[in-house]
């Protein structure tokens, strides 16, 4: 790739990354409430995404496995909950061993 390219290549992730943090920045900024209706949106269009799918003849959409580090973290805090111990950061830290 020459220079050029790359330059238009590296200005087109800045761009994306920009806007990536401008779309986080805003949705950090609304309400919780506000956070629930673009929720249930989302939720609307995958459903009618699904539908449509359905009605032409199309298979349904398989999802992806969720990775291990997921069900480690749903699983630490189940574990939490369900013992009653308070919030506790993710990952948790190893004790030192000695």
């Amino acid at each position: 790739m020459d220079s050029e390219s790359k330059e238009k290549v590296d200005r087109q992730i800045a761009a994306h990354e920009a806007a990536h943090a401008e779309d986080i920045a805003r949705y950090r900024a609304m309400s919780v409430a506000e956070r629930v209706r673009v929720l249930e949106a989302a939720c609307r269009a995958a459903a009618i995404q699904m539908r449509d799918r359905e009605a032409a003849g199309l298979p349904p959409v398989k999802p992806v496995p969720w990775p291990q580090s997921t069900w480690d973290f749903l699983k630490f805090h189940a574990e939490r909950v369900r013992n009653g111990r308070p919030f506790e950061r993710w990952p948790p830290e190893e004790s030192p061993s000695s």
